[in-house]
Formats: C-alpha cells, structure tokens, sequence
C-alpha cells in the first residue's frame, strides 16, 4: 500500500470525526412541565430523591362489626383484610381494591380442625373509588369513595349448606392516616365502611404502606 493511499485514508478518517463532533442543527428547546409534574416535583431526603403525589399500595389487617347481623346465629364482630391500590391522575387520586369480612380467615383452619372450610357469613367486595391525598416527609393522609361490588355470604340455618350467596351492589368508603418512617414505606390506621343490601360492617385496620415515590440516589 503507497503512502499516497494511507494519507488519503488518515485524512478521510479525520474529516469524518472532526465532522462526527460537530453539531450544525439548532439546539431544541426542552419540554416544558406541565402543570401537575410543576405541582408533584421531586424532593430530596438524604441522598435519596422521591416522586411526590407517587401512586402507593396498601394491605391492611384488622376487626370490623356487622351492623346488621342476626344475634341468634351470628357474631356481630368480624375480622377484616384488604389490599387497595391507589393511583393520581393529573391532580384526582382514585383506587380499586379488595376488602374481606367474616367469622374468621380461612388460614385458621390449618391449627382448628373444628372450623368449616369457610365462613358461614362473610363478605367479599371489589372496590373503585376517587379521593384526596394530603402527604409529607412523615405522613399520609388519604380519603376514598366509590362503588363496590359485594358477594355476601348470609347464614341461613335452613339450608343444608348453612348459608346463602348473594350478589350485590354497594358502596366502599376508607379514611387513611399513616407516619412514614421512610418517605416510601409506613404503617398506618384506616377507618372504613362497607354498605349493601345484605352485609354492612364498620372496621378499622392497620396496615402497610408502600409507595412508589423513590426515584434515585442524589
């Protein structure tokens, strides 16, 4: 190869680098926030940055007391779970969950062999809902409304299976406090209500917090 060939090559290979480096276009301007990512910024905590307004997660154990039981064959305290999860659109917070009242969880019947493979009188609702969000460092606050869908087992002592289903419509509403030891995980109480035609219960829980609000490190 010829000295003539290699200095051609070095020199289209340097042109095509310096030409690579150069930026001829006119510098685009960066998006500009909308109004709600103004209004949920980002905060610093530590070396740690979070998401405000972040959506969150919560599981929730506790007791609850059916309003309208029958005393003769009914227990009006029940015990309580749910699992709920709560999102922001724009500025509007809505959550859909699940929530469960009944004699008892059917976990008990692993140690109570005495103990029916399920409760005679539960309730089981399917939940949406939109709220309100109040949160800082260390709390959350949270409030929600909305239908539900309730499958409701009533005892019926008639019926050779001890109890009767029913579908039905209703209503789900929730208040939440919870501290935050971390700004993305805490633990809380909730206050909630569930209505229908044929199971009501009032109950409050505690439960977990678990949020999505963490970003990255500073």
């Amino acid at each position: 190869m010829n000295k003539r060939l290699l200095i051609t090559i070095l020199f289209i290979t340097v042109s095509l680098l310096l030409a690579a480096q150069t930026d001829n276009t006119n510098p685009r301007a960066t998006k500009e926030k909308s109004k709600y990512d103004k209004m949920f910024g980002e905060v610093q905590y530590g070396d740690k940055i979070y998401k405000q307004g972040s959506n969150w997660l919560t599981f929730g154990l506790g007791v609850s007391y059916k309003l309208n039981y029958e005393p003769t064959y009914e227990k009006g305290l029940n015990r309580t779970a749910a699992l709920a999860y709560h999102f922001r659109y724009k500025a509007m917070y809505f959550n859909v969950g699940w929530h469960f009242s009944g004699e008892y969880f059917f976990i008990e019947r692993w140690y109570n062999a005495n103990l029916k493979s399920r409760a005679m009188h539960q309730l089981n609702d399917f939940h949406a809902g939109a709220g309100l969000r109040f949160e800082d460092r260390w709390y959350n606050f949270a409030f929600f409304i909305g239908p539900a869908w309730a499958i409701a087992m009533i005892p019926n002592p008639d019926l050779p299976s001890g109890s009767i289903v029913k579908h039905t419509i209703g209503g789900h509403v929730e208040v939440q406090t919870t501290f935050k030891f971390l700004y993305d995980l805490g633990i809380g109480v909730s206050l909630f209500g569930s209505f229908n035609k044929y199971y009501q219960v009032l109950g409050v829980q505690g439960h977990f917090y678990f949020s999505s609000a963490y970003r990255m490190k500073y």
